[in-house]
């Protein structure tokens, strides 16, 4: 993939694909320090930085597979729910664990 929004920089290592964040800085930093993004300033040689950064190798995509996402393993709003449930005393399911 290829862009130059947050949203997606995150989205990607949910998905477990590669990413070419066109942008001079980013917010983001997690992605790029896991593997999953690599950010390229715009210009002309982002067509060949792409065709490089972007060969979906199996390799790649096996290691980016195993990676977890740095940003949670979207069970956030699961844990909450149970939480807020079990504090207000209705019996709600245990809370999920956290990943190790």
């Amino acid at each position: 993939m290829v862009s130059d929004s947050g949203g997606v920089q995150e989205e990607c290592t949910v998905l477990g694909r590669p990413l070419l964040v066109v942008r001079r800085s980013t917010e983001r930093p997690e992605a790029v320090e896991a593997g999953f993004a690599a950010l390229v300033q715009p210009g002309e040689e982002l067509g060949g930085l792409a065709r490089s950064w972007l060969s979906d190798t199996p390799e790649r995509l096996a290691r980016l597979a195993a990676t977890p996402s740095p940003y949670g393993d979207g069970l956030a709003s699961a844990r909450i729910a149970a939480l807020t449930a079990a504090l207000a005393g209705l019996g709600a399911e245990p809370v999920v664990p956290l990943a190790a």
